[in-house]
């Protein structure tokens, strides 16, 4: 049953990655709702799929609670502007950092964290 999970985690994080960045990097393709939050929403479905696929028999609940607040811890670190932070989110592995806080994204990631638990939910009751 494990290796079914990560299979499928493995599988909702491939396909989840380029409609994340498409929504940054080729934005007039959708809806502006779409194009404002949908990628830190994608963002946090993204980390849940990513915690699920290490953690494929722990309560769903845990892993929705542990993705939020590691999708807060992450807008929260944009708060340090210390000049080598903001050199190094401007790298391309530092575009997962962000940029600057936002009262909205975390609302987006409670959003995406949410939509993320209920598609782990169903497709769990399916395999």
């Amino acid at each position: 049953m494990e290796a079914k999970r990560r299979w499928l985690y493995f599988l909702l994080i491939v396909a989840n990655i380029p409609l994340g960045l498409a929504t940054r990097w080729a934005p007039q393709y959708f809806p502006d709702l779409m194009r404002i939050y949908g990628g830190d929403v994608l963002s946090a479905t993204c980390i849940f799929f990513a915690i699920r696929f290490l953690y494929p028999v722990t309560p769903l609940w845990k892993i929705g609670i542990s993705n939020y607040l590691v999708c807060f811890a992450i807008e929260l670190q944009q708060l340090y502007q210390a000049d080598w932070a903001v050199r190094f989110r401007n790298t391309p592995a530092g575009i997962l950092l962000g940029h600057g806080f936002l009262w909205s994204d975390c609302v987006c990631y409670a959003v995406g964290t949410l939509v993320a638990l209920a598609i782990a939910w169903l497709l769990e009751r399916i395999i």
